[in-house]
């Protein structure tokens, strides 16, 4: 498939996502009046008119309407396959793009060599550094990922998560939350892993463009504001079933053993049910 050279193919997945999706949408006209740039919204089935409101406030956004809810990595697969476009970036509909963003991605990867995914700096409504760049999981990081009933105890994540910095680095994984990649990188891979359904199909793209030779980079001059899970109303136990269930898929695809088979099948759970009565007594806290 052939690409318009030195475009970029702007992908949403959206799943009952107003009101938030009008305000990315918003915020996307004012970061792509000089660039060349295309919209393609990919909508799981929605039944708030999300789909509706992308045509209407981005009236050339090509929309790709699903009758059943496919999952993100299917989504974005369809959303990259219907782009134009020589790099694709995906943006969560929860996220307010900075104007400048957009550019400052492209600038990276387009001057990096061997960049694969970039992604910028999020931060909270209140301008709080939101991480969004992480190891790649194993066995010790894994008890003190942001999932884990270890890290809300003790109150530490800094094993799995990444901090911020004042200048572009590499890091082994970036969150899908806004994450840039070239259309063939992307397509060589194949794309997300769509067993995936959500959560960890980000992770495992990072994984596999590592293994191809190629670097991911953090790039803290492009920022975002990111409204943490208000983009969908799936509930909060719901995504928590589904973080943890991918966790599980991500280390039985890439750390397939007795960990993944006999160890991990009784962990996940009982983490699972501690952090959501953990959460449930801890209300309001991010």
């Amino acid at each position: 498939m052939s690409f318009v050279e030195d475009s970029v193919s702007i992908i949403i997945v959206t799943h009952n996502s107003l009101p938030l999706l009008r305000d990315c949408l918003d915020h996307l006209k004012a970061a792509t009046p000089d660039l060349d740039c295309e919209v393609v919204v990919v909508d799981n089935d929605s039944s708030d008119h999300s789909a509706s409101v992308a045509r209407h406030v981005f009236g050339d956004a090509v929309v790709l309407a699903n009758n059943r809810n496919l999952g993100f990595a299917v989504a974005c697969n369809q959303g990259a396959a219907a782009a134009s476009g020589e790099y694709l970036l995906f943006l969560n509909p929860d996220l307010l793009i900075d104007s400048d963003a957009i550019r400052m991605l492209k600038a990276a990867i387009t001057s990096t060599e061997k960049a694969g995914a970039v992604t910028g700096r999020l931060r909270f409504p209140d301008g709080v550094f939101q991480p969004n760049c992480r190891h790649f999981p194993t066995v010790s990081n894994l008890l003190f990922s942001r999932g884990s009933v270890f890290s809300r105890l003790l109150r530490r994540t800094s094993f799995y998560t990444l901090e911020d910095c004042a200048q572009a680095r590499r890091v082994p994984a970036v969150a899908g939350t806004m994450l840039m990649v070239r259309s063939e990188l992307f397509r060589a891979l194949d794309g997300f892993d769509e067993r995936f359904f959500m959560y960890m199909e980000d992770t495992d793209l990072c994984y596999r463009i590592d293994r191809a030779g190629y670097a991911n980079y953090y790039v803290p001059d492009a920022g975002a504001v990111h409204l943490w899970a208000q983009g969908s109303r799936a509930g909060r136990v719901r995504r928590n079933r589904m973080h943890h269930l991918s966790v599980w898929k991500y280390f039985r695809k890439h750390r397939a053993g007795a960990l993944s088979t006999y160890v991990l099948p009784i962990i996940l759970p009982v983490n699972f049910i501690l952090v959501t009565m953990f959460r449930s007594a801890s209300p309001g806290k991010r």
